[in-house]
C-alpha cells in the first residue's frame, strides 16, 4: 500500500517536475512497464502537440481569467514565425499564443463546461487543482499531480485528468495503447480511492469539440493495476535491460 507522506497544494508546475526521475511519477511508471528503467529516464523533446496540452489543462485547472493572465495572443502584425518582430515577441511572452490555438482552447473550454458530468462535479464537491502528493511504498518515492480533485468534508471523492484527443470515439483504445489504466490505478492507489471514480475527461481538438467522460471498468482497473505492479518491481529489481523477451511470439 502507499503511505502519503506530504501534500503540497501550492507548489508550482516547474518545481514539481524539477526533481526528474527520483521521485517516481505516472510518465515514469508507464516508460518503464513499455519499455525499461533506462528509457523511461529519457525526457521527451518538446513538441507542439506537448505545448498545447499543457495550455489545454492550464485553462481547465486555472479559469479562464487566471489563463488570460498567464497566456497572450501573438498580434497579427508578428505572427508569421520567421520575422525578428515573431521572435523578439515571443521572447517577451514566453506563453504566447496563436489568435488560432486561443480560439480552439475557448471552444474546447466552453465544451467541457457544458458536460454535464463535470458541471456535477464542479457544482456539488469541493474542487482543487494540481495538488502535489508524495508517497511511499516499498522503500520507493512516488509523486502523483492530479489535474482535479474534488473532495467533501476534506475526503477525497473523485479526480479527473484532462485529455485532448483527435476522436473522443477511439480513445478508449488510447486508454490502453498509452497506459492510462496503469496511470488511473496509480493516482487512485495513492489517494486510497476507487479507481472507479477516477475519471478520464477527453475534448476534441476540433470542431465540434465533443467531450466525452471515461471511467475504467473492473478488468480496466485490474490490467493497470497488473501494469503499475510489473513496472514497480522492475525498478525495484534494478532492470536496466530494453525490456523486451528475447523471442516474442504474437
Amino acid at each position: 500500500m502507499f503511505e502519503i507522506v506530504k501534500q503540497l497544494p501550492n507548489l508550482s508546475n516547474n518545481l514539481y517536475h524539477s526533481v526528474g526521475t527520483e521521485i517516481i511519477s505516472s510518465s515514469f511508471l508507464k516508460g518503464v512497464y513499455k519499455h525499461s528503467v533506462t528509457r523511461a529516464k529519457i525526457p521527451l523533446e518538446p513538441n507542439d502537440a506537448l505545448t498545447f496540452g499543457t495550455q489545454f489543462h492550464d485553462i481547465c485547472e486555472l479559469g479562464i481569467k487566471e489563463f488570460n493572465k498567464m497566456y497572450s495572443v501573438i498580434p497579427d502584425d508578428c505572427s508569421n514565425k520567421r520575422t525578428k518582430l515573431y521572435k523578439e515577441f515571443i521572447k517577451d511572452n514566453p506563453n504566447a499564443l496563436t489568435k488560432g490555438d486561443s480560439v480552439r482552447l475557448g471552444k474546447m473550454y466552453d465544451s467541457l463546461n457544458s458536460n454535464e458530468f463535470y458541471r456535477s462535479l464542479e457544482d456539488n464537491y469541493d474542487a482543487h487543482s494540481e495538488h502535489s502528493f508524495y508517497a511511499k511504498r516499498d522503500g520507493l518515492d512516488f509523486r502523483i499531480r492530479p489535474d482535479k480533485h474534488y473532495s467533501h468534508n476534506g475526503e477525497i471523492l473523485h479526480v479527473v485528468d484532462f485529455k485532448t484527443t483527435g476522436d473522443c470515439s477511439t480513445f478508449k483504445f488510447d486508454i490502453i495503447k498509452y497506459g492510462y489504466d496503469l496511470q488511473a490505478v496509480f493516482y487512485a492507489d495513492v489517494l486510497g480511492i476507487n479507481p472507479a471514480d477516477f475519471y478520464f475527461i477527453a475534448i476534441e481538438k476540433t470542431y465540434p469539440y465533443t467531450c466525452q467522460v471515461f471511467g475504467l471498468s473492473e478488468e480496466s482497473i485490474n490490467r493497470g493495476r497488473r501494469k503499475m505492479d510489473i513496472a514497480i518491481n522492475k525498478i525495484k529489481s534494478g532492470e536496466k535491460s530494453i525490456g523486451y523477451e528475447l523471442v516474442e511470439r504474437v
